[in-house]
């Protein structure tokens, strides 16, 4: 891992050089308590914020962590082993996500009137309201992007946010914090606790967290799922995935190993949405296999000026070595160059049998399996073969046939003809089915995902009495036959 834990304290280290970072205190159970008492008391009255003040508070934000850019690119650099320009594509992502999703704020929660049907004497309508404390707690891989994105979204949806980063990542969101005092002077509104898995839990079943937004493995989700069921504490889980990339014989070639090659292998694979399974048309799949190869074998893994960064914690490591060992004691394995230390080499993996170990388990690593395919039926089958449903990637030019398949494939998204970049579009919804999760972020559906909604109903018109209440006329009834035949026959 990238941080040592004793003694309830975190001393975190740089995963690629190993240098120490910094040290500091976990969160107590019994200060979580009071943070979570602040932050109630912050959402009795920011609850019912107006749309305008949310909206100020994130330009604020947005404006804070702009003037800090370099500092947030090296903070999370350093606290995962990430490339520069990995580490600015996060900035560059939150910021836009920060941005855009204020900007369909009003769309998404504004009042929103309904068709009264029959009851014309009626005005119906729809309104939106904050559920008062979201507890989030965000992974190691993107310690910005997928810290601000929830956020962001439980705090224009008028939530005040307790939130609890990775134990290997806490140091971006202490930088967030900071930012986030001085840009809005709003303290109380956005609260990080810091620690492993005692103080997540305890987040996670306090009676004053009203929704949690978790970002994880699967085997956590679950768990979390089975502690909020029984306090019907709504859920959103964004869960581990296991992609696949369909390829069909008309796809432009070149362009689908680039994309497999950056898909599957930035940010040394530790992407929930890598490229992480290639199935390609059986006319084309030696020439894909060749280009792969040679990509491959071309690439580093290591310090320096080098594409491919560090593998950030070591259970990733262990799993992503055994998967690969195993791998080769059954399929061809062609593998690039990587430095001593925590690093991976980039690796295809050719054909491997289904019941390898690489196609069991969410890899997270710069790892790529691939297999050929005959028809289109084969493709799916083969894509929704593991239970995941996160995303999917399908390149070809056929968009009959693009649509028959991007429909039958299990998963939450689905880009076409390209990789990954569907998540930086902040108005698409994001999240998974299956073991990939259940609930939503990003888009309008982010924003509801954090709200209660509420109908409403008045009279346009109001009498003493109506027709079907008690003092009803004994024709009532007989009315109301004729009336359904007449309307519904």
């Amino acid at each position: 891992m990238s941080v040592r834990i004793s003694n309830n304290t975190l001393e975190v280290f740089d995963p690629a050089t190993g240098e120490d970072l910094t040290q500091f205190s976990m969160t107590s159970v019994q200060e979580l308590d009071s943070i979570l008492q602040t932050a109630k008391a912050g959402a009795e009255k920011y609850n019912y914020s107006s749309f305008f003040r949310r909206q100020k508070l994130m330009t604020q934000l947005q404006k804070g962590i702009t003037r800090r850019m370099d500092d947030f690119i090296k903070t999370i650099c350093s606290e995962t082993g990430k490339k520069a320009d990995e580490g600015l594509m996060e900035v560059f992502i939150s910021l836009e996500h920060i941005k855009q999703s204020s900007h369909h704020l009003y769309e998404a929660l504004g009042k929103r009137n309904r068709r009264s049907g029959i009851l014309k004497t009626r005005k119906a309508w729809v309104e939106y309201e904050a559920m008062g404390v979201a507890g989030i707690i965000s992974p190691w891989n993107y310690p910005l992007i997928l810290t601000v994105s929830p956020m962001v979204e439980a705090l224009l949806s008028g939530n005040s946010v307790v939130l609890k980063p990775s134990e290997h990542t806490p140091l971006t969101t202490k930088l967030l914090k900071k930012v986030w005092d001085e840009s809005t002077e709003s303290p109380e509104l956005f609260q990080p606790v810091y620690g492993a898995g005692e103080i997540g839990s305890a987040l996670v079943a306090s009676p004053l967290t009203d929704v949690i937004c978790f970002t994880g493995s699967t085997a956590i989700g679950r768990k979390i799922a089975e502690t909020c069921a029984p306090l019907f504490k709504p859920v959103i889980l964004e869960l581990g995935g296991k992609d696949p990339m369909i390829i069909l014989e008309d796809a432009d070639i070149d362009r689908s190993v680039e994309a497999a090659i950056w898909g599957g292998l930035s940010n040394a694979g530790q992407t929930c949405i890598s490229v992480e399974r290639i199935f390609v048309q059986e006319k084309i799949y030696p020439e894909i296999v060749e280009k792969l190869k040679d990509k491959v074998q071309t690439l580093s893994s290591g310090k320096g000026d080098t594409p491919v960064g560090a593998i950030s914690v070591d259970v990733s490591l262990d799993k992503i070595r055994d998967q690969i060992n195993d791998a080769k004691n059954n399929s061809d394995v062609f593998e690039g160059n990587a430095d001593e230390g925590r690093f991976i080499p980039p690796c295809l993996v050719v054909n491997p049998p289904f019941e390898a170990k690489i196609l069991q388990e969410e890899t997270f690593g710069p790892v790529m399996t691939i297999h050929p395919f005959q028809t289109d039926n084969d493709a799916i089958e083969l894509a929704n073969k593991t239970g995941y449903g996160l995303s999917a990637s399908i390149f070809g030019k056929s968009k009959k046939r693009i649509a028959y398949i991007s429909r039958r494939v299990h998963a939450g998204a689905v880009a076409i003809n390209d990789v990954l970049t569907h998540y930086g579009i902040a108005d698409l919804p994001f999240g998974g089915k299956g073991i990939s999760g259940m609930g939503k972020v990003h888009g309008k559906e982010g924003l509801r995902a954090f709200s209660h909604q509420k109908s409403y109903m008045t009279n346009r018109i109001s009498f003493k009495v109506e027709f079907w209440w008690y003092k009803r006329s004994k024709k009532f009834a007989q009315l109301l036959r004729k009336w359904i035949k007449w309307q519904y026959s």
